[in-house]
């Protein structure tokens, strides 16, 4: 059975960009459209004001998933991302206009992101945040070496992470949609248990997949991360709505 064509939204981590997902699209069916989406703050619109709430976020990309023409498609995030795509599906969802799949990555579960992210990070000095870059990864050391660019990263920084440290959950009904958990085996910034929260987000199936690597695994394997997701997309078009899931 031919499948549609697919529209897939990738929404960037804190500090991050769209150009994160340039190398992606390659991996995907040709006939698929992606989108990497770019909160305001960055790149071409970096004179706008950031979002600085998850709320905020939604109520900035929730617009362009109106258009009939974009249907069926699909979300994912990773990181601060990944909260923000969760939030945006719930809205949607409440708008009778869902994804057909939603994807997170490097996050923890939406009711634990209070308990593990206790201290306001987006308060923190420049150069705080600039060794919790470095501890991270993902970053080049020579773009940290330049004093111009670093203030630059920092700011971008500080407003993203102020859209997780600020998070607070809202009680409501489950999505109905499959849902895929991604993670890095290594990531500091996730835990097995925070991460299987997660299979109470949806009534749907979810699947969890981890890699090898950091909180920045995707970037170091994204030929197979890509194909993943479009495999996940594919069983969501299917129809399986197993809520029992799997691991791979």
């Amino acid at each position: 059975m031919s499948r549609p064509d697919v529209t897939c939204f990738l929404i960037h981590h804190a500090g991050g960009s769209s150009a994160g997902f340039a190398d992606f699209a390659q991996f995907f069916p040709p006939s698929w459209r992606l989108c990497a989406v770019e909160l305001p703050g960055r790149g071409l619109s970096a004179g706008d004001p950031p979002c600085r709430s998850a709320a905020a976020a939604v109520q900035a990309l929730a617009p362009a998933f109106l258009d009939e023409k974009i249907r069926p498609y699909a979300v994912f995030g990773h990181s601060m991302g990944g909260l923000v795509a969760y939030e945006l599906a719930r809205e949607l969802e409440r708008s009778g206009t869902p994804p057909v799949w939603l994807g997170v990555s490097g996050i923890p579960a939406p009711r634990l992101v209070s308990d593990c992210f206790t201290e306001r990070r987006d308060l923190w000095s420049p150069e705080r945040l600039v060794a919790f870059m470095r501890r991270l990864g993902g970053t080049p050391e020579e773009l940290l070496e330049s004093p111009d660019v670093v203030e630059y990263m920092v700011e971008v920084l500080r407003g993203d992470l102020a859209i997780v440290d600020t998070y607070a959950y809202a009680d409501g009904p489950p999505l109905g949609i499959p849902l895929s958990v991604y993670a890095g085996e290594q990531d500091p910034l996730t835990t097995h248990d925070m991460l299987e929260g997660w299979r109470a987000q949806t009534t749907a199936r979810v699947d969890f997949h981890s890699w090898p690597g950091g909180h920045f695994y995707l970037y170091e394997r994204t030929g197979s991360i890509a194909r993943r997701m479009a495999m996940d997309i594919d069983t969501a078009l299917t129809g399986d709505r197993d809520p029992a899931g799997r691991k791979a």
